[in-house]
């Protein structure tokens, strides 16, 4: 039974006893000397295990009760994902038990990881392939790039990607991010959105470090792009960048055809300067332009919240990116939800509302939040 403060539909309930059960029961059809009940006796630890920690305890245990010899075990792990009856999360652990355990069987494991992507993913697993050998991983992922399958050709790049969130970080790739380039240069073109986000996605994780890379990329692929690409390219140049304009960074605005704005700004309106957990913020911004031709204006707001130690800390949103018409003026409106999420959590004190415009702040304003 779950605590009375849990939630019932939390993530790490993906992973339960009848997932122990099915996974069991399925290695067993192929494996007729796993021991099933013993396997299962598993399931008494993970209520009070998170998500990850009860894919890390099944893991643990297929070692121990699968054959010791990796290059016997992983045919088996094989032989039961392609029967589809292990699906999403509840493969998770096989997942990771080829991450784990599969170093020493390069080509075989990559074969696995490619069937697993089809079915599940691997971009984690795949992770401890590239510290140990970077370049061989890179040629399996460039032959990989034209998969027939959407899910492996996505992998390519969402594997590689230097600061995936939730997977290892891969240093070297964070030092130096040429070295994934030739598989996002494959991929740029390619028919489906769910490859090109994670394009972008790769290019925005190079831009943390390395934000010329990923401007000279950009500007690269825009100039030698066929029309008929070039709504892709215009896609992807505008996600890979949206940090870099949250930052105001001035090549990446260029790029963006966002340079100096000419604007006349009033100041920002609240709906009200005290406000409670729950509420909302509710602003508005008058923007009139100072310019007998279009400008193209990419507007940002910015809030210092107040922290646990009590010093500021900044988060930007986007607001609205327009083309705004030579001496018009637009109002822009955003109503701000101020409920607490896993992600944040507020404080009391003094607040500050800024607006950027084109990467440059145009107003600012206080208000106060009372928890």
């Amino acid at each position: 039974m779950l605590g009375s403060m849990e939630k019932p539909n939390a993530f790490k309930h993906l992973i339960n006893a009848d997932v122990v059960k099915t996974i069991a029961t399925e290695i067993l059809k192929v494996h007729s000397s796993f021991k099933l009940k013993e396997f299962c006796k598993l399931s008494s630890d993970l209520s009070k295990l998170e998500l990850k920690a009860r894919v890390l305890l099944i893991t643990s245990k297929l070692k121990i009760f699968l054959p010791n010899d990796y290059a016997n075990a992983l045919p088996i792990l094989i032989e039961v994902m392609k029967t589809g009856k292990i699906k999403g999360f509840s493969l998770w652990p096989f997942s990771e038990y080829i991450g784990q355990f599969g170093l020493g069987h390069f080509d075989e494991s990559l074969k696995a990881m490619a069937i697993m992507t089809e079915l599940f993913t691997s971009e984690f697993a795949v992770r401890p392939f590239f510290i140990k050998d970077h370049k061989k991983v890179l040629k399996y992922f460039m032959k990989s790039t034209t998969h027939p399958n959407v899910h492996v050709r996505r992998w390519t790049s969402e594997g590689s990607r230097p600061l995936l969130p939730w997977g290892e970080r891969l240093p070297l790739f964070v030092m130096d991010p040429t070295h994934t380039l030739l598989v996002l240069e494959k991929l740029k073109y390619d028919e489906e959105l769910y490859v090109r986000k994670s394009v972008a996605n790769h290019l925005n994780d190079i831009a943390r470090n390395h934000p010329q890379v990923t401007v000279e990329v950009l500007r690269s692929w825009e100039k030698d792009c066929p029309a008929i690409h070039k709504k892709k390219i215009d896609w992807i140049k505008k996600h890979a960048l949206r940090v870099l304009i949250k930052k105001g960074y001035a090549p990446a605005l260029k790029l963006m055809g966002a340079e100096k704005a000419s604007v006349e700004v009033g100041e920002i309106k609240l709906q009200k300067k005290l406000l409670k957990i729950y509420d909302v913020l509710k602003f508005e911004i008058k923007i009139a332009s100072t310019k007998k031709t279009d400008q193209k204006i990419i507007v940002d707001y910015k809030i210092d919240f107040i922290k646990a130690n009590g010093k500021h800390g900044a988060k930007v949103y986007k607001l609205k990116t327009l083309n705004l018409k030579g001496e018009a003026c637009e109002i822009l409106k955003k109503n701000h939800s101020l409920k607490p999420i896993t992600t944040m959590k507020y404080y009391s004190g003094k607040h500050h509302l800024s607006i950027q415009i084109n990467g440059e702040i145009v107003q600012k304003i206080e208000f106060e939040l009372k928890t």
